[in-house]
């Protein structure tokens, strides 16, 4: 499905409905240039399960993790890989430990990092931004 928003809340709004269908344990790549979307995207998400705190891009801090208090899903992990540059550093994220937990959903940027293919995706979601208009493709 192709989505179409022009604002921040319509972003958030379709992040909404893609969270309704999830269940937890899965992974969902978004991938897609700076500045389309993707971190609102996990704040409409984030929102829809209830976390009421401040979701911010995991850019710097490679992986973000907001708790749920609410429901069977627990944990949302954010991660950013565009700043990983040795395959070793996957590692060190004990992403086995993680990903794939029935309880938890986990949300990565720029996945085309991961070039040993340690994670692989449930959903792939492309974000693309053409003047004021951002595209939401899943």
């Amino acid at each position: 499905m192709m989505y179409q928003s022009h604002n921040e809340e319509e972003t958030k709004q379709i992040a909404r409905r893609f969270a309704s269908t999830l269940k937890g344990g899965e992974t969902v790549f978004l991938k897609g240039d700076l500045g389309t979307g993707k971190t609102t995207f996990v704040r409409g998400v984030a929102e829809y399960f209830g976390f009421g705190g401040v979701v911010r891009s995991p850019t710097f801090t490679i992986m973000n993790r907001y708790s749920i208090d609410q429901g069977p899903i627990k944990v949302i992990l954010h991660m950013d890989f565009y700043r990983i540059e040795d395959p070793s550093e996957f590692t060190a994220l004990a992403l086995e430990e993680e990903l794939g937990r029935p309880d938890t959903i986990a949300f990565i940027e720029w996945p085309e990092k991961d070039t040993q293919q340690f994670v692989f995706a449930t959903y792939q979601i492309h974000f693309s931004c053409t003047g004021s208009i951002h595209e939401i493709e899943y």
